[in-house]
């Protein structure tokens, strides 16, 4: 007659209250991971407003760093292959941490800046 019992009935019915139930409780998650988001948004974009602020810095002052770095946490020297590394973190005031490069790019800026400074004297004498 194209009818289901009732015990089918039932099982089909709950299925989709479930599914409600589920929906209702991710919510209060979903809302909050949006908030944190949004946080993250206005920090970055405060961030990005103090560095327009300061487009050619000619020196660093002591308050250009208290309005851009939060801290700064030196690890303590490691040593590998005979060369001395040191960790290095520094918190941005509303960013946070920016990825911080790998003892191997670091060594990489290194020869650069040093290239660089060589070329500088170079131009001056």
């Amino acid at each position: 007659m194209g009818k289901i019992n009732d015990d089918r009935f039932a099982t089909m019915s709950m299925s989709p209250e479930n599914e409600q139930e589920k929906l209702k409780a991710t919510v209060p998650n979903l809302e909050s991971e949006l908030e944190n988001a949004q946080v993250a948004t206005e920090g970055l974009q405060r961030f990005i407003d103090k560095a327009k602020k300061v487009t050619q810095l000619t020196e660093l002052t002591p308050e250009i760093v208290h309005e851009f770095i939060r801290k700064i946490v030196v690890g303590k020297p490691e040593y590998k292959d005979g060369k001395r590394y040191q960790s290095v973190e520094i918190h941005y005031n509303g960013v946070g941490i920016i990825r911080e490069p790998s003892p191997e790019e670091m060594e990489e800026y290194f020869q650069e800046h040093m290239q660089n400074r060589a070329a500088r004297v170079i131009k001056t004498a």
